[in-house]
């Protein structure tokens, strides 16, 4: 059986930037993506307004509509990695095969301050974004 796959941010950057025919998914929220997002990722949310809980249905059919096939490398991710881990483990689930997600998201994990961007994740990386 196929496993998600943990990817640093800069390791996942590095396949994006090799693999042409992967798909970069950001699961956050529309909310979420309409501040700041990762340059050339598709918007598919995990979750959403109005309900907050997953239609993993709705998900895996928008995931296929966006030319994903089974075997299609897809990396996730989200603001601090827990949705992407979520979302992934369900395209698992559902007979996707290269299915990663970036391990501490877009804004990474909280310091002591309660404050995100300052551990890890993909802006602490300084990998590239998009204000929109």
């Amino acid at each position: 059986m196929n496993e998600l796959i943990n990817y640093a941010p800069k390791e996942a950057y590095k396949i994006l930037e090799n693999n042409k025919n992967a798909v970069f998914i950001d699961v956050r929220s529309k909310l979420e993506n309409m501040l700041a997002r990762p340059v050339n990722c598709i918007l598919i949310p995990w979750v959403d307004k109005p309900y907050w809980n997953p239609n993993e249905e709705e998900f895996i059919n928008s995931v296929k509509s966006n030319n994903c096939s089974l075997d299609t490398e897809i990396i996730l991710i989200c603001r601090s990695g827990h949705r992407s881990m979520n979302a992934g483990e369900c395209l698992i689930d559902n007979g996707f095969s290269k299915v990663g997600h970036v391990v501490g998201g877009f804004e990474g994990d909280e310091d002591q301050n309660r404050k995100r961007c300052n551990i890890n994740g993909w802006i602490y990386d300084g990998l590239p974004c998009e204000d929109l």
